[in-house]
């Protein structure tokens, strides 16, 4: 009986083992070729000016840490994220205090003011960062409140919560001159609403003066 003809093993070392190439097919260099552009486009994307952002954050979170003092004076507490234990170092609380070195304000996303007095559940003032459907990065401010409570069969009680927009820009075009006018008219209104102990008139002022912003449900934790 002839012999038969010893079957290679493959080598344990890849090194030594190289994929043969099949004719005609070029899907591993097409890979390589489209992996290598949506990395390049990502990256693209990502570049950002976190140096020009940190100095927009700054400003923002000054501005409404002292938005917040006022309304300590009138005995309504509103919290600040990201919080100010992170942010600031206290030298004499609330109002003598510097920006805290090692924290990164150019990573800050978002920030927000809430109103947390009972019967303004939802109201926040909130700014952040995203990009347009050409990937170009803006900054958006918003006011959002809740317009009340609804019962889902399948989801319960839900939030009905709306919006006005109160800022739109180019990151690299963000100017608090602009930006001003209308944030010292939101708080004038907010605050005059909590002296008269009622928000209807703020929700009105939101209503008449800024373009609306999105509407949607979120979940009511009762």
């Amino acid at each position: 009986m002839p012999r038969r003809a010893a079957r290679t093993v493959p080598s344990p070392n890849p090194d030594e083992a190289p994929v043969p190439t099949l004719a005609d097919d070029d899907f591993v260099e097409s890979l390589k070729t489209e992996l290598s552009r949506a990395q390049k486009s990502a990256g693209e994307k990502g570049t950002e000016d976190l140096a020009r952002r940190a100095e927009i954050n700054k400003r923002l979170l000054q501005d409404l840490w002292e938005v917040h003092n006022q309304f300590e004076d009138i005995s309504v507490h509103l919290t600040i994220e990201p919080s100010q234990t992170l942010f600031a170092t206290f030298v004499e609380y609330p109002m003598k205090w510097t920006f805290k070195d090692g924290f990164d304000f150019g990573a800050v996303k978002t920030v927000e003011l809430h109103d947390r007095t009972p019967g303004w559940l939802g109201f926040t003032m909130r700014f952040w960062y995203y990009r347009t459907p050409e990937g170009k990065p803006h900054l958006r401010g918003i006011y959002e409140w809740c317009e009340g409570e609804s019962y889902h069969r399948y989801t319960g009680w839900m939030r009905m919560m709306n919006q006005a927009v109160l800022y739109d820009a180019h990151e690299d075009l963000v100017s608090f001159k602009e930006l001003h006018p209308t944030l010292r008219a939101v708080v004038v209104a907010w605050y005059g609403s909590h002296l008269e102990r009622s928000p209807e008139s703020f929700i009105a002022h939101l209503k008449e003066q800024y373009p609306k912003g999105t509407n949607y449900s979120k979940e009511s934790y009762r």
